[in-house]
């Protein structure tokens, strides 16, 4: 590197060899030769010590060869494959004694030389501190390393540089940008054996602090098509050297653009080098094994396939996304023929096509094809994901309040109300990549870690965590995971408007939102994703009879009885209706084949009739029993709308009262809950009204267990009852550890149940002929729905004041 003309001209030359031959590569060519130029002006062990940080395939390790060639003080480059000195994992790998040995070996044999150490996050940490004993300027020098230039290379953090705003630190505050990315290397981590490791070791990491940072960045399409272009012209040269056949190509450019989006997915410069001058070659090696006469080749492109590359390039964020996250690749259609010795081979049409084998792992970052169009309902929840997206595309709301932007949101409520395609809709509408983390993997505070890690080089992006409440086994115990890692992570993101980190979590509406994930700077939004309302179940069911189907089906009346159910149990009723109806050898669904669908989805299959002792006994009381309920429920609880009432016994239940979910209730008052205790003690006592002492059956287990609970809670912790007053004894009793007016409590349950009991019995005998009616007609039908129960009701008692 001797330059008679000054420290200046000899960074201008070595910096324009380099980059005629390295694409794409400026900050990190530059970052090089300011250092090795000003390594001169100083003494240290080493000539010039770097860690080229950047993903795979970006010309690292082609920048260390290029060095030799530009550089006339390099005489040898010597590589070590990082992962080859690791002994964790293989007895026969590679020790520290080793890469010691080898190193000042070649070293005394060639002392103006380059050490190349490929990976080396993936040596073990004896190997890492070998290396920090050889090259430390306060350790005794074993070699002279004074004309050495060591290289130590990593793929760690690489997501990273993907990021705009740490590209512009690196360029206007590097010293900044260098401390960030060196102390995101000390907390990287591996687990060896299910035990948590640091990846570098620190004195290892203190030398490296030292040294130079080069980042660098993923490269571009335009540099990987001057890649592909270098390849073929070498490989062409050779070509035409040895075989003395002329090759044209024609439009050169647009041949080596569409060669290299060809290859895709796998878009990289070691891929291209190899792969982009075989797809050439191989159509030229089959023509001539049939044509020894040919002459001259001649390659073409069609204007077709040039409108078509010129369209694609425009946008090339697009192509990206259409390649990597939709999975698509593009295809070329060739033409070929001989005459007269000249073989043509032409690109008639270039296209994009689904892949047919997407190679794609769960944790990959994903494009959404979801919209918010495609999701039936949550009118209100989708208004307000859409006031969020706000806040992402016109940061100047936020920061007229001086806030940056939300770090995510937390989507809550029943299962199957679709807040997982909200989640994927907001994506979409966003233009956000995201990766999903669900199931086992929430339990895996490194799959957490690299979800993270990868939406960094994405950002904008999101990472989704799918059901936080999920149970699994931990320690041999069931329990939920641990939110630890998901705060860890919420607190190390440094929020910008620029490339924000979004976290959607989705959580069941039993479960409590965690409050360590709701504390300020972590999650500040909270969303409740509430049950289908009629019209978002009515377009599901729509979206079922597109089938072939009946044409007298009560469109409104499947409506009602679909009441409470998720987006998943609705679309398995229109699949699993078509299966019964194809098994069966019918041309269409019926109403009778959706309700059952509907009732096998809620309530359980039919028990066969020889599965219960005494069907038609047992079928009779039970219709009493249900006519009870039915008939108290819509006179005493008029607010509540009925589904339908049935005696076909299932594997839940020997028969029921189905209730609409529609009608949310928040609060209800003392006689409302004194009624439902009458509702529930209806079944036995009416019963017990037609059979008598024979109607005292244990199938009103459950209906007097809840009586009893409703009973206790209206004494003691609702303070409804008259005597004790406005008390509730829960907090008191968890404070001082004692019950507390135990038998006082029991005395007035007693008269609460008694009271009820006695209401139960004298309106049971005046709604005696409703009961009776509804008993007789479940008999006969097994079945009737809220409308029948209320014309049957109406017609044995015309004078009743009853309105539902």
């Amino acid at each position: 590197m001797k330059c008679k003309d000054g420290y200046g001209e000899l960074a201008r030359k070595l910096e324009e060899t380099l980059k005629e031959h390295l694409f794409d590569q400026n900050f990190a060519i530059e970052t090089i030769t300011k250092t090795l130029v000003q390594m001169r002006l100083v003494s240290s062990k080493v000539r010039a010590l770097f860690t080229f940080i950047g993903p795979p395939n970006c010309g690292k390790r082609y920048l260390a060869e290029l060095l030799v060639s530009a550089d006339s003080q390099i005489d040898q480059l010597k590589t070590f494959q990082m992962d080859q000195y690791n002994d964790t994992f293989n007895a026969e790998q590679l020790s520290a004694s080793n890469i010691e040995g080898d190193v000042t070996e070649f070293v005394e044999k060639n002392p103006n030389a380059i050490l190349l150490f490929e990976d080396i996050d993936k040596a073990d940490t004896q190997v890492q501190l070998s290396l920090y004993t050889l090259f430390s300027d306060s350790e005794k020098n074993i070699v002279d390393f004074s004309h050495v230039i060591v290289i130590m290379t990593t793929t760690r953090l690489n997501q990273l540089l993907g990021r705009q705003d740490l590209l512009e630190l690196f360029k206007n505050d590097p010293l900044q940008a260098h401390t960030f990315l060196m102390e995101r290397l000390g907390q990287e981590e591996i687990v060896i054996s299910g035990i948590k490791e640091k990846v570098f070791d620190k004195k290892l990491l203190s030398l490296l602090n030292e040294c130079t940072l080069v980042p660098f960045n993923r490269l571009s399409l335009t540099a990987l098509i001057k890649i592909g272009a270098q390849s073929l012209h070498g490989m062409s040269q050779n070509f035409i050297k040895d075989s003395s056949i002329e090759i044209e190509y024609n439009n050169i450019d647009m041949i080596i653009s569409l060669l290299t989006l060809s290859l895709a997915p796998y878009l990289n410069a070691r891929h291209i080098r190899k792969k982009l001058p075989e797809v050439v070659f191989n159509r030229i090696y089959d023509t001539l094994k049939y044509h020894e006469n040919v002459t001259k080749i001649s390659y073409k492109v069609s204007q077709k396939a040039t409108t078509f590359v010129k369209k694609v390039l425009k946008d090339q964020p697009l192509l990206l996304k259409k390649i990597s996250k939709q999975h698509e690749s593009i295809e070329l259609e060739w033409s070929a023929h001989v005459i007269k010795g000249v073989a043509e081979f032409t690109i008639k049409d270039a296209f994009f096509r689904k892949e047919k084998l997407p190679m794609t792992s769960e944790d990959a970052l994903h494009i959404s094809d979801v919209t918010f169009d495609d999701i039936a309902g949550q009118e209100r929840v989708k208004a307000e994901l859409a006031e969020i997206l706000t806040l992402l595309k016109e940061p100047a709301r936020l920061k007229q309040f001086d806030m940056p932007p939300p770090k995510g949101m937390i989507l809550y409520g029943p299962s199957g109300m679709g807040k997982k395609l909200l989640a994927r809709a907001f994506a979409n509408a966003a233009d956000m990549p995201f990766t999903v983390v669900r199931d086992a993997d929430l339990f895996d505070a490194a799959k957490i870690h690299k979800a993270y890690a990868q939406t960094y080089g994405s950002a904008p992006a999101i990472v989704l965590l799918e059901d936080i409440d999920v149970q699994g086994l931990v320690g041999g115990v069931i329990a939920t995971m641990s939110i630890q890692p998901i705060v860890d992570e919420l607190d190390a993101i440094n929020q910008s408007f620029e490339a924000p980190i979004f976290t959607i979590i989705t959580i069941g509406e039993n479960s409590p939102i965690p409050d360590p994930l709701v504390q300020t700077g972590r999650i500040d939004i909270r969303i409740e994703v509430p049950k289908l309302d009629m019209e978002a179940r009515r377009f599901f069911i729509e979206e079922i009879l597109k089938k072939p189907h009946d044409a007298s089906i009560d469109i409104e009346k499947v409506v009602r009885y679909i009441s409470g159910m998720g987006g998943d149990e609705l679309k398995r009723i229109g699949q699993e209706a078509a299966l019964f109806a194809a098994r069966k050898g019918l041309k269409e669904i019926t109403e009778e084949i959706l309700l059952e669908q509907i009732n096998i989805i809620k309530y359980g299959n039919k028990l066969e009739n020889k599965q219960i002792r005494d069907i038609e006994i047992s079928m009779a009381k039970t219709a009493y029993h249900e006519a009870g309920h039915a008939v108290l429920s819509y006179v005493l609880c008029p607010n509540i709308k009925i589904e339908q009432v049935t005696v076909a016994p299932r594997s839940d239940a020997l028969g029921f009262v189905s209730y609409h979910n529609d009608d949310y209730v928040n609060a209800i008052s003392k006689d409302e809950l004194f009624a439902n205790i009458c509702v529930l003690l209806g079944g036995r006592i009416a019963n017990m009204e037609k059979y008598g002492q024979a109607g005292m059956e244990t199938g009103a287990i459950t209906d007097l267990e809840i009586a009893s609970m409703q009973a206790y809670s209206a004494i003691a912790l609702f303070g409804m009852d008259d005597e004790l007053g406005y008390i509730n004894i829960s907090g008191i009793e968890d404070a001082y550890d004692k019950d507390l007016l135990s038998e006082k409590l029991e005395t007035r349950m007693l008269l609460w149940i008694d009271k009820a009991k006695k209401e139960t019995e004298k309106e049971v005998k005046r709604l005696w002929p409703a009961i009776e009616a509804v008993a007789l007609a479940l008999i006969e039908k097994e079945m009737i729905d809220g409308l029948e129960l209320k014309k049957i009701i109406e017609e044995k008692l015309p004078k009743l004041a009853v309105n539902v």
